[in-house]
């Protein structure tokens, strides 16, 4: 079996948070569940956050992952998913990774409950810790990777950049390879 790249192990921990029931298929139900999750989890209030957070899944969905279905099953594995990135990413890679953007920044905007413009390294823990159970001492080891400027806070600039790094390089140290936590 041929050793997986950095890339393929990223797009593989990122099939296992868009599977939110975890039955080895990504379903329109598990990307657009994500929204309501991750508001529950860091208490969030505002609803229409929350709806534009929906909105930016609901069109990752539709834009990118259904089509990655190419068996027709109604799911897609992490093959499908795997192969249907690195097709959206040589065939449209501004279109790609600007949808991936607009969900990012709808995702941190949810995530600021202090709404200050930025991700503080609580904020940071809330979000991954609450929705995906990561442990504290693993996001704070990724928030620190992350601030690349080490003032405390990501900056929609760091999360614009972590974005890049996470879909696009395979280089093992990319600050960005944390986006979703530990490496």
């Amino acid at each position: 079996m041929p050793e997986r790249s950095v890339l393929d192990i990223k797009l593989d921990r990122f099939f296992e948070l868009l599977d939110t029931d975890n039955d080895g298929g990504i379903r329109e139900s598990d990307v657009v569940s994500l929204a309501t999750t991750l508001s529950t989890a860091v208490g969030a209030q505002d609803p229409a956050t929350e709806a534009r957070l929906h909105a930016a899944l609901g069109a990752i969905w539709s834009t990118d992952l259904k089509a990655m279905d190419t068996d027709g099953n109604g799911a897609i594995d992490a093959g499908e998913y795997r192969l249907g990135v690195r097709r959206s990413l040589q065939t449209d890679p501004h279109g790609f990774l600007g949808r991936m953007g607009t969900l990012m920044q709808a995702w941190t905007t949810l995530c600021d409950t202090d709404g200050d413009g930025v991700i503080s390294r609580d904020e940071y823990a809330a979000m991954y810790g609450n929705t995906f159970g990561v442990p504290r001492q693993s996001l704070d080891e990724a928030f620190t990777k992350l601030d690349r400027d080490g003032d405390g806070v990501l900056s929609r600039e760091e999360i614009n950049a972590a974005v890049l790094d996470y879909f696009t390089s395979d280089d093992p140290n990319a600050p960005g390879n944390w986006i979703f936590g530990p490496a």
